[in-house]
């Protein structure tokens, strides 16, 4: 089966016209688009049962003893009710975007994800199991040169592109210099975020 074939059966929600779905590559890699700007649920069947659950397993780990994926750090207590939130919960909360980038091995592995609503980038996750390797760099990179020509302009402003980084974040500080890197600057730093906004 090739590339194409597998990305249609294991990643797209035949059942909803709404949500449109693209597929483009970058360095050997490849980037799933997700299309919502209605921010309708995505719809797991069967087919696409296996990469959504991974997808949701490096955003948030549901086991509160292990926390291990990359949005534990903002429930730390053990009976945070998130833990107790099932599949299509967490689904919503993580997916439910104007616009979704899934970087992706030819495995169909997710490796680095982010989405964008409003403006502003979120969700900004890498694979711990693949850390450290530039994934999220090349994921950056590509939406960078999209934004340049052109392919968001529904969903980005670029001169009032945003990033929000939580305080509590145990790596605030080295995601902040990262960003730096991308033109992002300091614009406000209240109690709960440092916020970044693209400089020009």
């Amino acid at each position: 089966m090739d590339i194409i074939a597998r990305f249609q059966k294991s990643i797209l929600d035949n059942s909803n016209n709404s949500i449109k779905y693209y597929f483009t590559k970058s360095n050997n890699k490849y980037i799933i688009h997700i299309e919502n700007p209605n921010n309708e649920p995505i719809n797991v069947c069967d087919n696409n049962l296996e990469f959504y659950t991974k997808l949701i397993n490096i955003l948030f780990d549901n086991n509160n003893k292990t926390k291990s994926g990359c949005f534990n750090y903002e429930h730390t207590e053990d009976d945070d009710p998130l833990y107790n939130s099932d599949f299509d919960d967490l689904m919503v909360r993580f997916l439910k975007s104007d616009y979704c980038l899934i970087l992706i091995d030819d495995n169909f592995e997710p490796l680095s994800y982010l989405c964008i609503s409003d403006n502003t980038l979120w969700t900004l996750c890498t694979n711990s199991l693949f850390r450290n390797k530039g994934y999220m760099s090349l994921l950056l990179d590509h939406l960078f040169k999209l934004i340049k020509n052109k392919k968001f302009k529904d969903y980005i402003d670029l001169p009032n592109l945003k990033i929000y980084i939580k305080k509590n974040n145990p790596i605030k500080d080295a995601l902040f210099k990262y960003y730096k890197k991308y033109k992002f600057k300091l614009e406000n730093d209240n109690f709960e975020y440092l916020i970044m906004k693209y400089n020009i």
